[in-house]
């Protein structure tokens, strides 16, 4: 948390456009501007919680508040059915429900795809929430040791800027994230991208997100 307040205030702008190649895809810095995704392949998910557990070490969430965390849900009948693991965060909106309800304008959408908030912005009008109501995914929350804040994943953009991937992505030994460049996508993520059974979380809305599912169990996201 500490972090992205640090990061927000003094390198902003940095990340307005690419912000260097992972260490660990070695993704071109210099091609075009990016725009950042995540792909969830749920049949790899493991419910192992290493993401949830790496995410708070990253991020130093207010006690009982995660940035992502796992639903458990069973499908099919005893003694045929199994548990689905579904990881659930912020899906960097194309058309963000929670920016156009901030009275202070301090939810926004960068162009490289992420939706962030300026704490410093916030911080002026106390105990709002006007986006934590509005998100129709529940991922976003208020922190009570700032003021109440509003806080949620930003895919980790003090990571990016370092050239590092998001910490789930990393954390992930089953390698059910899969995080890229949708501008100029490489390796696992252009593979996946081919596949036609992505889908947006709660498709329902018609929202367009940059966190897409792959998953023969789309109910497990609506």
């Amino acid at each position: 948390m500490n972090n992205r307040r640090i990061f927000l205030k003094n390198g902003l702008m940095g990340i307005l456009g690419a912000v260097g190649a992972f260490k660990t895809t070695m993704v071109d810095a210099s091609s075009s501007p990016k725009k950042w995704g995540m792909i969830i392949d749920i049949n790899r998910c493991m419910g192992c919680q290493s993401c949830v557990i790496a995410c708070k070490a990253q991020n130093k969430t207010a006690a009982d508040r995660f940035n992502t965390k796992i639903l458990v849900m069973e499908d099919g009948n005893y003694p045929d059915s199994r548990t689905i693991f579904t990881p659930l965060q912020c899906n960097q909106c194309e058309n963000p429900p929670c920016v156009p309800v901030c009275p202070v304008n301090a939810t926004f959408k960068l162009s490289n795809g992420i939706v962030i908030t300026d704490w410093d912005k916030c911080k002026s009008i106390k105990e709002c929430g006007a986006c934590v109501t509005e998100c129709p995914y529940d991922a976003r929350f208020l922190d009570p040791r700032f003021g109440n804040k509003a806080d949620k994943c930003d895919f980790c953009l003090n990571r990016l800027e370092k050239g590092l991937e998001p910490a789930c992505i990393e954390a992930c030994s089953a390698k059910a994230r899969i995080f890229g460049d949708f501008n100029a996508p490489k390796g696992e993520f252009a593979e996946y991208l081919k596949r036609r059974d992505l889908t947006s979380p709660k498709p329902e809305l018609k929202i367009k997100t940059n966190l897409l599912y792959v998953s023969s169990h789309k109910d497990t996201i609506s």
